[in-house]
């Protein structure tokens, strides 16, 4: 008996799935993630890398294919979706698969956005591919767990590419052949790596993904070959990216349309790089604990937060950077500022990072307080754990361990929290009214006949 190849595994099941196979609570939580990430989105049009990307989408060509979030403009399906899918992340503020490591929903619902407008699909045919998207991207990130970030690379730059294939596959409905030319085709296209000295790049991958994933869709189904080996061949993604081929059972491929990894998705409730948010939660459980014995911040001396040894480079390094930011991306990134924001301010929100300045002189002082030893407690990457111990300076001790933050399976966010933080990004764009619009619409999505209703909503006036 011949093997299928990893491609040929996920073309067919591009090919074959029905959203009758998908049970209900998978299509709520897509469109629940799909609300989430429309919302930042609009978010992001508002902002300078926003304009940016638009204004470089509509100088790759015309066309009147898909339209962009937020703006009025029609653009070819390929570069709408470099758009959107660079709105969605650009704010840092969207969802990831914690034991992928992959921002899962940027790449494919800004694929599933542009070809479904494309070809006139309904709300049903754009959430099922939508769906698929996040099946695969997660398993195909999840097969090689916090290794792609341990070699500098972006798991949302290179897998959500093979995700973007399986999306644009459905849609325009091609065959398993034409699917598997695709997907080989997309392995020399993913890319994304973490060198981003302050720059932008990292907003770009998972845009860059979908882009790449139309194009190679577009290739496959006009004939032009693509190795099927692309993934678990000797030159393959897998060995050329991390060294080592993964077996089926690493992949999950063996349990696509049994184990659903859209429910296994986190949310956000913090604008910033996932692995600071249970140091986030810790520090406001143990702001709330000083509170209540009366104690004040600025009686803390010292301030420890143990980290996974595999992340100190990315969360707490170079020291410098991460206890006073000189760019946005030092604190975003930085368990130093996260921390001693959440402990000075009570709050972490988009405002905290993009409306006020990161040099206020009492959150820089805290955070030249904290020290980030190993944490040799991680179960990183099956969790993003977080630790605060603080010391006051009558040598009273206050603690806090957060194995699971808010927003993963775990400790879930609930819908009206979803819903709340939709209207709170989305706010930054539109009027109320018309946010409510957009998430009535999303809501219900497989009850759309096309997406006319939603791209008209979610264009800003």
């Amino acid at each position: 008996m011949t093997h299928q190849t990893y491609a040929e595994e996920i073309a067919a099941f591009t090919a074959d799935l029905t959203i009758d196979d998908v049970p209900e609570e998978v299509t709520e939580r897509a469109r629940l993630h799909a609300l989430d990430a429309l919302g930042i989105a609009l978010a992001s049009s508002t902002t300078d890398f926003g304009t940016a990307i638009h204004q470089a989408a509509r100088q790759l060509g015309t066309g009147d294919d898909a339209g962009v979030v937020g703006f009025p403009t029609r653009l070819p399906a390929a570069s709408a979706a470099l758009a959107n899918g660079t709105l969605i992340h650009g704010l840092d503020f969207d969802d990831t698969h914690i034991g992928a490591v992959h921002h899962a929903t940027a790449p494919a619902l800004a694929t599933a956005l542009a070809v479904a407008e494309e070809h006139r699909s309904t709300g049903q045919e754009a959430l099922l591919a939508y769906v698929i998207g996040l099946e695969i991207g997660c398993r195909l990130a999840g097969a090689v767990p916090g290794e792609l970030h341990d070699r500098g690379f972006h798991p949302t730059g290179i897998m959500g590419t093979f995700a973007a294939v399986a999306v644009a596959a459905r849609l325009r409905k091609l065959d398993p052949a034409a699917a598997v030319r695709a997907l080989g085709l997309a392995g020399s296209q993913a890319a994304g790596i973490l060198e981003i000295n302050g720059s932008w790049l990292k907003r770009l991958h998972p845009g860059w993904a979908a882009h790449s994933g139309i194009v190679a869709a577009t290739m496959g189904a006009a004939g032009f070959a693509g190795p099927a080996t692309v993934l678990e061949g000797a030159h393959g993604v897998y060995q050329a990216h991390v060294g080592r081929v993964p077996d089926r059972a690493e992949t999950g491929l063996d349990t696509l349309g049994s184990r659903w990894a859209t429910t296994e998705i986190a949310l956000k409730p913090y604008p910033c790089c996932h692995f600071t948010h249970a140091f986030i939660d810790a520090a406001l459980a143990v702001r709330d604990e000083l509170h209540r014995r009366g104690a004040r911040v600025s009686e803390i001396a010292c301030i420890e937060a143990p980290t996974s040894e595999r992340l100190l480079h990315q969360v707490t390094e170079p020291r410098e950077s991460k206890i006073a930011p000189r760019t946005i991306y030092d604190a975003l990134f930085s368990i130093q500022y996260a921390t001693a924001l959440a402990l000075v301010t009570g709050r972490v929100d988009l405002a905290a990072f993009y409306d006020e300045r990161y040099d206020d002189p009492e959150v820089l002082s805290l955070a030249a307080k904290v020290t980030c030893p190993v944490d040799r407690r991680s179960d990183y990457p099956a969790h993003f754990p977080g630790e605060v111990i603080i010391r006051l300076g009558d040598g009273t001790t206050v603690a806090r361990r957060v194995p699971a933050s808010r927003g993963t399976p775990d400790n879930p966010l609930t819908t009206a929290e979803v819903v709340a933080k939709f209207m709170t990004t989305a706010g930054r764009a539109v009027p109320q009214g018309q946010a409510d619009t957009i998430a009535a619409i999303v809501l219900a999505l497989d009850k759309e006949p096309d997406l006319g209703n939603l791209v008209k909503a979610l264009t800003r006036s």
